[in-house]
């Protein structure tokens, strides 16, 4: 990987990135937000939830030895973005299944 010569805190940083929501193979239609996986902000809704290949923004964040994304925005194909619901988070790797892929600015 990209990464391979730093660790994933090295990776970490408050600024706001674009990624899209990839996946690997059929079956879902797309990902649920998922709560703060640091249990700091209680996740208020599951609206605006991503389909496959929405774009999300936001800032990432490690816990637990994972990477995820705390979502501010959502942008699901053909619409507009809009905000993402407080504490919404989506890991960078899901089941080997979803992930996110950063885009280019």
């Amino acid at each position: 990987s990209q990464y391979k010569n730093s660790s994933i805190k090295d990776q970490m940083s408050n600024e706001i990135k674009t990624y899209a929501l990839k996946k690997l193979r059929a079956g879902c239609s797309g990902m649920f937000w998922r709560k703060d996986p640091t249990g700091t902000t209680k996740l208020a809704s599951n609206d605006n939830w991503p389909r496959d290949n929405a774009q999300l923004r936001g800032t990432v964040i490690e816990h637990g030895g994972k990477k995820w994304l705390s979502a501010t925005q959502v942008m699901n194909k053909g619409g507009e973005w809009v905000k993402a619901p407080n504490g919404a988070f989506m890991p960078f790797e899901y089941d080997n299944h979803y992930y996110l892929e950063e885009m280019s600015s």
